[in-house]
């Protein structure tokens, strides 16, 4: 790719001129062997520093890549940059560096002597996240720094970095299914042959649904009700309101969402952010890089609360459970689960250094619904070791 010049040509000419011009005016007036060594000595460094100043930079010919693996948050991604020189010129210091970048990319400075085609790689830590790299800047200075010139290329490329995760232990995933009132793993569906009960009709429903018997007893407009059998599906909630924690909780999200693929259940994604997003649960194996995939590019800040999220989200009607993970427990929060613990498997996480009294009561009535409620410190999530590469 090639690229733009940013270098200054007049001014470092004027200033080589200007110094050629003092150091031979001092040799003239002055004479003597002292004199004239130094201009003689300026010579070559000053010749040299023009042909630095003269270099086509411009014209050169970078290109960027970046191996093709799977990267987690606090790895070092290596990045190769590959410079093609137009002339073959041994120049003192070549920097490369990635610009724009605050998180690696540092500059390198380099000497090739009569080199064209040359390579480097520096080693870049990203967060979370989709990442852009766009330019690579390229500065060739002479010996004493008197040109400094430098160059600019646009060599886009896009890099992924997924959250970390942690190996759950599988004794603590059979913890969740054995936890609350829910024990019925069966496939989900609606028998539509047999009434289990009737309700009241409320817009939307289907006329096909309609309980005549029911609805001339009651002199009403009544619905039937079908049993609804579960299934073993099981839904992973992120909580995406803006908290000091937010990455420990994308770090939770993935290692309990790996726990429960390895135990082969199907898994599902509930992201509340800024944008409400919903991963069907699916056993395939391209379930984990979808799940990877939704958690590095979640952002933090949604506005809605939790308990209204889960209240609403259709989805919990064909789930045999889910896993909650959040770093504040509300009392609206805590009577949304409670609603929620006697049809399905309810495991709730919460991020938080510490808890209150109010906290602690919350959590106690929701064990009593049959809750599994877990704190966990910010502080293990940090410390855990690097997602498991390709795996």
């Amino acid at each position: 790719m090639r690229g733009k010049w940013n270098g200054r040509r007049w001014p470092a000419f004027l200033h080589l001129l200007i110094l050629a011009a003092v150091l031979f005016s001092y040799a003239m007036f002055q004479g003597g062997f002292v004199s004239w060594f130094l201009f003689y000595s300026f010579l070559p460094f000053g010749l040299y520093a023009f042909l630095v100043a003269m270099y086509p930079l411009r014209r050169a010919a970078v290109s960027r890549t970046v191996p093709a693996r799977r990267y987690h948050a606090g790895e070092s991604i290596p990045v190769m940059v590959r410079i093609e020189l137009p002339w073959a010129v041994p120049l003192a210091a070549l920097a490369v560096a990635e610009e724009g970048r605050k998180h690696g990319g540092e500059m390198i400075a380099i000497a090739w002597p009569f080199r064209r085609h040359l390579s480097c790689t520096w080693p870049l830590s990203l967060p979370r996240g989709r990442h852009q790299l766009e330019a690579v800047r390229l500065e060739a200075r002479d010996v004493f720094g008197w040109v400094n010139k430098t160059a600019s290329f646009y060599v886009p490329c896009t890099v992924i970095v997924y959250p970390r995760y942690i190996q759950w232990p599988p004794e603590m995933v059979r913890e969740w299914f054995a936890q609350g009132k829910a024990a019925r793993t069966l496939a989900y569906r609606r028998d539509m042959a047999v009434a289990a009960g009737a309700r009241e009709y409320v817009p939307g429903d289907k006329m096909s649904w309609v309980h005549w018997k029911a609805s001339a007893r009651r002199q009403e407009l009544m619905t039937k009700e079908f049993d609804e059998q579960r299934n073993d599906d099981w839904i992973v909630v992120l909580d995406g309101a803006a908290s000091p924690w937010f990455e420990e909780l994308v770090t939770l999200a993935a290692s309990v969402s790996k726990a429960l693929m390895d135990e082969g259940v199907p898994v599902g994604l509930l992201v509340a952010g800024k944008e409400r997003s919903f991963l069907a649960p699916r056993r395939h194996d391209g379930q984990w890089q979808s799940i990877l995939l939704r958690l590095a590019e979640v952002d933090v800040g949604g506005q809605e609360p939790l308990a209204h999220v889960l209240a609403e989200e259709a989805s919990w009607r064909t789930a045999a459970g889910c896993i909650i993970v959040t770093s504040a427990l509300s009392a609206q929060l805590a009577g949304q689960l409670r609603a929620m613990a006697p049809k399905r498997h309810i495991v709730l996480y919460v991020v938080s250094r510490e808890w209150g009294e109010d906290e602690r009561n919350w959590a106690d009535r929701l064990r009593r619904s049959g809750v599994y409620v877990s704190r966990i410190d910010p502080q293990a999530l940090q410390t855990v070791r690097q997602g498991g590469g390709d795996g």
